[in-house]
Order: structure tokens, then C-alpha cells, then sequence
């Protein structure tokens, strides 16, 4: 399965109007410079974009260029309400969709848990969410790009159908969305889009190569290399199903101890259910009246409350996905590692895990650690990354 960048190039006034977006604020003569192009090309890009609204003009760098005293440059930034975006992501446990301009503010938002409906007729509920979003903010509707749509699976590019285990998604089809909804449509796995949500919308900190950890009921990576979605095929990135103990339990793919069996969050409620029914004297008992009732809330509340077994599972969970991302972390060899869990929201097993990490990396630099950031856990992050991808594909890459 090729890549979205390898099938289509981007044109220069692509390359021009993303480096803005990733630069900001820059001057027309960096532009240039870090491209190659010649001063007429950007001035001329440049100037095509103002006219239209989407870059405007933000006054003098402090210094001149060569940071004496001389002509200071003028610097240029992106306009966020020239154009927005919607974003959506979908989900067993939830169908959700963002309206954002382009710097991922969001404008308005929508979110509620599907019925079985409403996933067989998944396209229906996607044009009735996108409809009913837009026609709550009618200013910002007439100057949608398109949408964005983050899957729990992978675009097939070719049908336009998702890749899934589940049959659940039959009825997803990309390209009989762009028809219903008569707009233009760009879909991508759910984590993917998560790493787009860094990339276009946090410039200040995000580089152009780096990985993101995304750990929730399955594990899965996604990583930017020279400011490039690694697409690759469809099973590129799904670090979940690589062998953590050849000895461990059989994971749902066939395979004996995949990372997933031990660190994703569906095999931590399946095991704290376990202990529910067998350990009489565990505080999971007092906390849910049936197994069916845990959720991650309820194993993380009874960590806290010294429940030993739970403790074991979680410190097991905290071990192998450390011994999972530095080994990314060392293999890869990106500027940074992004992790992003509701697991690790909580404070000491986000030391845990950072310790557990840096652990793994002593042989190198102090550097390679500080490089691993575990995120805010950001139950948007996909939807708003789907509107990022969106803005990406069908507005800079148009």
C-alpha cells in the first residue's frame, strides 16, 4: 500500500505553504533559503496567499537577518479563521467530530456512544454528525476544506473501504462519503491522525522526525520521518503485536505473548476481571459489584488503594511497554517519543514509566531520554488529528 506522499508530490507552492504552517513566523527569505527556491518563486507564492486571506503579514523580526543593525525581515504567519476543518474519529465506544480553524482551536464540538445503528451505517451517521456540526456555525461552513476521518483500522486507498479485524466497519467507505457528504474526504488510521494532531498544530515543540506511542485498547505507533507520514503497509506500526515473552499468553492474533497481552487496556480490564472473580479479598470486589463493571477508572483506583494483584498486572503493564518504547526510541532513532495513554495520567505510574524508560537508555546520552515525552491524555487528540489531516492533505497538499 503506497503512502499518501508518494502519491502526490507535493508542488511548490505545497512545500512553501507548509513550511509556513511549521515555521511560523518566518520571513520570505528563510522560505528560500531552507527550500531552495528562488526569491521570485516565494515572493510570488507568497504574495498569492495574503491576497487570498490564508497568510497575513506580522510585522518586523526584532533583528535584522544577520542580527546587526540593518533591514529587519518581515515575517509572515498562517491566518487560522482563513479556512477550517472538520475532524472526525470513530469508534466502538464512541463516534466524536471537531470544527477547527488552522491552528486547531476548536470551534464547536460533538461526541455521543453509537448504537449498533448507527455503526452499521456508519456513513449516514458521519454525514448527519458533519451536517448537524456545520449547521450550527454557518460563517465558518462556507470556508470548510473538507473532512477528515480518524479509523480504527486502515484506509484501503484503492475501494476506499477500512482494513479491520472487526466487521464491524463494512459500511465505511471514504469514497461514498466524499459523495454524500459532496465535499472533499481523506481518512487514515486513528493513531496516525493522533500524530498529525503534533505535527501541523504543535510547531513550537514537535520535529520533523518523531514517533508517537498511543497505548489504549490496542497499542499502536505511528512515526514522521523529514516531515512524512510513514504510512507503509498495513501492518507497519502495530508494535502491539510484537513478541514482549515467547512464553506468555496467546494474544487474540494467534501469537503467544504479543506487548499487547500485557500493556493495551482491553488485557488489563480482561485480567482485573479475572481477579475480580478469584480473589475474594481484592478491592476490585468493592468497587464494582460485577466484573463486567471495572473499568480503567476502577483497576486505577484500586493501584492506588494497594490492591497487590492489580499492582502486579499494572507494574508488569509499566515494564514491557518501557522495554517497548526505548527499544522504538533506539531503533527509530527520532528526535522524539511521544506516549499517549489514559493509563499514564496518573502521576506515579507516569514516573514509573518515565524511570523505567530512562532505565533502558542509560548507555546513551542524558539527551536520549529527555527526548520521551508522555503526553496529556486528550480524548480529542484523534478527531482534532483527523481535521490536521485533513487540513494537510486537502488544503496545503491540494
Amino acid at each position: 500500500m503506497k503512502s499518501w506522499e508518494t502519491e502526490k508530490q507535493l508542488s511548490n507552492h505545497a512545500r512553501v505553504l507548509r513550511y509556513i504552517f511549521r515555521n511560523q513566523p518566518v520571513s520570505r527569505s528563510e522560505i528560500g533559503e531552507d527550500l531552495s527556491l528562488p526569491r521570485s518563486m516565494v515572493t510570488g507564492i507568497t504574495t498569492t496567499l495574503v491576497d487570498q486571506g490564508i497568510v497575513r503579514e506580522l510585522g518586523k523580526a526584532e533583528t535584522a537577518e544577520d542580527g546587526a543593525l540593518g533591514r529587519r525581515r518581515l515575517l509572515i504567519g498562517i491566518c487560522p479563521e482563513a479556512r477550517y476543518a472538520v475532524g472526525v474519529e470513530i469508534a466502538l465506544r464512541h463516534f466524536r467530530f471537531c470544527l477547527t480553524d488552522l491552528a486547531g482551536n476548536v470551534i464547536d464540538r460533538l461526541c455521543y456512544a453509537p448504537d449498533a445503528e448507527q455503526i452499521a451505517q456508519v456513513n449516514r451517521a458521519i454525514c448527519d454528525g458533519v451536517h448537524q456540526l456545520l449547521a450550527r456555525n454557518p460563517g465558518p461552513a462556507e470556508q470548510v476544506i473538507g473532512v477528515g476521518v480518524a479509523l480504527p483500522g486502515h484506509l484501503n486507498l484503492q475501494s476506499g473501504g477500512m482494513v479491520s479485524h472487526s466487521t464491524l466497519w463494512s459500511g465505511f467507505n471514504a469514497h461514498a462519503l466524499a459523495q454524500a457528504l459532496d465535499c472533499r474526504v481523506t481518512a487514515e488510521n486513528n493513531v496516525r491522525s493522533m500524530a498529525y494532531e503534533r505535527y501541523l498544530f504543535d510547531i513550537e515543540s514537535c520535529p520533523e522526525n518523531f514517533a508517537f506511542l498511543h497505548v489504549g485498547p490496542g497499542i499502536v505507533c505511528a512515526d514522521f520521518k523529514g516531515g512524512v507520514l510513514n504510512s507503509g503497509g498495513y501492518i507497519s506500526g502495530e508494535i502491539g503485536h510484537t513478541i514482549s515473552n515467547p512464553d506468555g499468553q496467546r494474544c487474540e492474533c494467534g501469537k503467544t505473548g504479543c506487548l499487547q497481552t500485557y500493556a493495551s487496556e482491553s488485557w488489563i480490564l480482561k485480567k482485573a476481571r479475572l481477579i475480580h472473580a478469584s480473589a475474594p479479598r481484592s478491592a476490585l470486589r468493592s468497587l464494582a459489584a460485577d466484573p463486567g463493571d471495572i473499568t480503567l477508572d476502577t483497576v486505577l483506583t484500586a493501584y492506588k488503594l494497594g490492591d497487590e494483584l492489580v499492582i502486579r498486572e499494572i507494574r508488569d503493564a509499566v515494564r514491557y511497554l518501557a522495554i517497548a518504547a526505548a527499544n522504538l526510541a533506539i531503533i527509530m532513532g527520532t528526535e522524539k517519543l511521544y506516549l499517549h495513554s489514559r493509563m499514564f495520567q496518573n502521576s506515579i505510574l507516569k514516573d514509573e514509566l518515565k524511570a523505567s524508560i530512562e532505565s533502558q537508555l542509560t548507555f546513551v546520552d542524558k539527551k536520549g531520554s529527555e527526548n520521551v515525552e508522555i503526553l496529556e491524555f486528550q480524548p480529542e487528540r484523534a478527531a482534532i488529528g483527523a481535521a490536521a489531516l485533513a487540513i494537510d492533505r486537502l488544503f496545503i497538499g491540494k
